[in-house]
């Protein structure tokens, strides 16, 4: 097994790093198990959770048809009927749970111990999430005050956000995800009438930074009869991101908490919620309170998270059902909530999902929005119809099918950019206005390496910036200029930098050297020396990823002339919903359309555990 393995390896049906997991949990004599570990290992390596059982077969187009001994191995393992029992029998390394062992086999799929406990402790929170009781007359006059009468969705949230320990709410960029965060912390305030400990954080700086600004904006508008000066103290001074909350260490992921060292807050709101993984969602859970009230945003057709699993879509699949009798009729007699759809499963999981459907920032027959709906949605030939038919001021696309079009992709490139260096040479300042101006315009790439990765185009437009004399190169820091942006790409506790944070080059008045300043979460500004940064990349293109939890005004999007595993519908829907009033894709059409056709596919168990209880 362990040759026959090697093999896979060197056809690259699996990985090293699979063959040595297997070889370290177990011995070559049992060698169905070690054949089981290493595709285990191979599905975890994709994103999954777990590995079903009924994957444990191989589809291989074999070219060297005279390799006997290989091609004997995979018919016999495909031949196999009884792969539950089979593994069972190693029982000093595979059980059902009730015993420490490295491999876990239930519900006929395959895990390893530390993921099967992740999902464990993630399903227990959730099934024990039950509605609690408030008076309405308490919620009436706060919802009366906080959204229009007819926003019964908006309503919904904050009524399910008061009544739960933990509850969902998901929608497109526009659909008031950042505002309505405002409202939830005004109403807790109001409805708890004591000193409450609320934290707001996201997945990146970038977003920290947005949910600061909104907050700010929001209370600064509540009068002090409204909210008094003693209750203003409960209102989060700034979001951060979520490793800054946990005190994570950089490199051994390491956290400050744990169950028997609790977070001691009462509201913790999470945003970009659909970037956490299971990991890191088992953690959070471990180290709340059972006081603790849990609120996650985000976007469920956006790009899951890095990391393995897709937690936020996985718990968004039951917002098909529909609400228990006994919260529908609390509810209604709150917001006289109407539901016109009849016998319908009910589910107590619906009660806390909230689904934002109305977009505040697109109007609904824009170009954006409707690229956007067709996208996630994935209709091919609406998406046509909107490219060949129908003419919107706010979208266009560019067929790249040759050399001269790439050409003239990186001169609109150099147009754009040679807008922000005139700003600069003109107003000569550095605050805000300048990542305002920067954030006028984004590229966005789904590679980072090759003629349409972030590599290759942030190096021709720095030269092509350079020969045509936009930008000056000083001699005291080669490479480096003023107006120069860049991105962070590791999170640094001790500069308070984090992944996604976005610095511009600007020069210091005091010393007249080059300087990175940066626009913190907290209001603030922060200016770093050149040689203190931590690990950083150019930003006059940045990739899809790097983009989540950003606005941009202006957005180009751009796609490799070859089909990559990478290019999926997520990723382009992320990409296109950065931007707030016009979107240009650079990208061959047939590429594309495949890309829409892609969707990410990561197995977890947790669906089928949740339906079991239904």
């Amino acid at each position: 097994m362990y040759l026959f393995l090697k093999k896979l390896c060197k056809i690259k049906i699996i990985r090293l790093i699979d063959l040595y997991l297997a070889f370290i949990i177990t011995n070559k004599k049992k060698d169905l198990l070690m054949f089981a570990i290493a595709l285990l290992s191979n599905y975890i390596g994709k994103g999954n959770i777990c590995l079903p059982i009924s994957q444990l077969y191989l589809n291989i187009n074999i070219k060297n048809k005279k390799n006997n001994f290989f091609l004997k191995k995979i018919k016999e393992i495909n031949n196999i009927k009884n792969w539950g029992k089979i593994l069972s029998s190693y029982d000093d390394i595979v059980s059902n749970g009730k015993k420490n062992t490295p491999i876990v086999l239930i519900n006929n799929c395959l895990y390893l111990h530390k993921m099967w406990y992740e999902e464990n402790i993630i399903l227990k929170n959730f099934l024990n999430n039950n509605f609690s009781f408030i008076e309405p007359k308490k919620i009436k006059k706060i919802l009366e005050f906080l959204c229009n009468k007819k926003d019964f969705i908006q309503q919904k949230a904050i009524c399910s956000a008061l009544t739960h320990k933990i509850s969902i709410i998901t929608g497109s960029p526009g659909t008031g995800k950042t505002s309505i965060i405002s409202k939830i912390i005004f109403a807790f305030i109001k409805i708890f009438n004591k000193n409450l400990k609320i934290k707001i954080v996201a997945t990146t700086g970038k977003a920290a930074v947005r949910l600061t600004q909104s907050i700010n904006y929001f209370f600064k508008n509540i009068s002090d009869e409204i909210i008094d000066k003693e209750k203003r103290k409960n209102i989060p001074k700034k979001a951060t991101t979520i490793h800054h909350l946990l005190k994570m260490k950089i490199y051994t992921k390491e956290i400050k908490f744990n169950p028997l060292n609790q977070l001691n807050i009462d509201l913790l709101i999470i945003d970009e919620s659909s970037m956490i993984d299971f990991n890191l969602m088992s953690i959070i859970l471990n180290i709340l309170p059972p006081k603790t009230k849990l609120i996650l945003l985000g976007d469920e057709y956006q790009l899951p998270s890095i990391e393995y699993g897709n937690l936020f879509k996985d718990l968004c699949y039951f917002k098909k059902f529909y609400f228990t009798k006994e919260y529908f009729l609390w509810l209604n007699s709150i917001i006289k909530y109407q539901y016109k759809k009849k016998n319908i499963q009910k589910f107590f999981f619906r009660n806390f999902i909230t689904v934002l459907k109305y977009n505040y920032r697109y109007a609904m027959n824009s170009g954006i929005n409707k690229l956007a709906l067709n996208i996630k949605h994935g209709n091919q030939k609406k998406l046509k119809k909107i490219f060949l038919l129908e003419k919107y001021d706010d979208i266009q696309y560019f067929n790249m099918l040759n050399v001269n079009k790439y050409k003239l992709m990186i001169s609109s490139f150099i147009k754009e950019y040679k807008k922000y260096f005139i700003y600069l040479k003109k107003y000569k300042i550095y605050d805000k206005s300048i990542l305002s101006k920067f954030n006028n315009y984004q590229i966005i790439c789904a590679i980072k390496y090759g003629l349409f990765g972030t590599k290759k185009i942030n190096s021709i437009i720095e030269k092509e910036l350079l020969n045509n004399k936009i930008i000056n190169i000083t001699s005291q820091n080669y490479n480096w200029y003023i107006g120069k942006p860049i991105i962070i790409t590791k999170n640094d506790n001790y500069l308070n930098l984090f992944n996604g944070d976005i610095g511009i080059t600007i020069l210091d008045e005091k010393d007249q050297k080059l300087k990175i300043k940066f626009f913190l979460s907290d209001g603030k500004q922060k200016i770093i020396c050149i040689e203190n940064l931590p690990s950083y990349e150019t930003a006059y293109a940045i990739t899809a990823h790097k983009s989540q939890g950003s606005e941009f005004r202006n957005i180009a999007l751009v796609l490799p002339n070859k089909f990559y595993s990478i290019l999926t519908r997520e990723l382009i829907y992320t990409a296109i919903t950065r931007a707030k009033k016009n979107i240009i894709i650079y990208s061959n059409k047939t590429i594309f359309y495949k890309a829409i056709k892609s969707k990410i596919q990561r197995f977890s168990n947790i669906k089928n555990k949740i339906i079991s209880h239904i």
